[in-house]
């Protein structure tokens, strides 16, 4: 095959979420210019793991009101969703995540101060739906147990951390939590 190193690559999880987001944009340009090849490059991409995991804190009340929580549906169907397109600084990180990255499900609590965490999971695949939006296959724990811990970074819905420095903010209370 043609782009079979490429591939070797992606699947190795030797690339970083930058080189597979540049790696991506190549094949998509490719494919556009008429090498349908390219297209078996833009599919692993959609269950490649980077060697640098990161960690997104996810908000899924939408207008901060417990009573339009998204979390259960998205268990159920195993997925994740972020829809608010209309926010370009979300939706960037949106389009940061990668396949094995972890998503932990929160809620601020004490504003600038804490955030409630109630759930996590493991992006397994990226996706596209209908009408082209994305959103990830989602392996969500089965716990329960719902923890207070120390907001980090912003207030925004979606939060992208790297774990370098979730290990240095959390508290071992959160590791627990997550079973590491």
């Amino acid at each position: 095959m043609k782009y079979q190193n490429k591939i070797d690559q992606l699947r190795s999880g030797s690339l970083t979420r930058a080189q597979i987001a540049i790696l991506q944009q190549n094949a998509q340009h490719i494919l556009n210019q008429g090498d349908t090849d390219a297209q078996f490059v833009l599919d692993e991409i959609q269950y490649s793991k980077p060697a640098d995991t990161s960690i997104l804190f996810m908000g899924f009340c939408p207008a901060a009101d417990f009573s339009n929580r998204l979390d259960i549906d998205w268990k159920e169907k195993g997925i994740c969703r972020f829809d608010y397109l209309e926010s370009e600084v979300q939706l960037n990180r949106w389009n940061e995540v990668c396949v094995g990255d972890l998503i932990v499900l929160k809620k601020r609590e004490k504003f600038g101060k804490t955030m409630k965490l109630y759930g996590f999971g493991r992006v397994l695949k990226i996706c596209l739906d209908k009408e082209n939006i994305r959103y990830f296959e989602v392996s969500w724990d089965e716990q329960s147990a719902e923890i207070e811990v120390p907001l980090i970074g912003c207030n925004s819905t979606v939060d992208i951390k790297s774990m370098d420095l979730v290990e240095q903010e959390m508290p071992d209370e959160f590791w627990n939590w997550l079973g590491l």
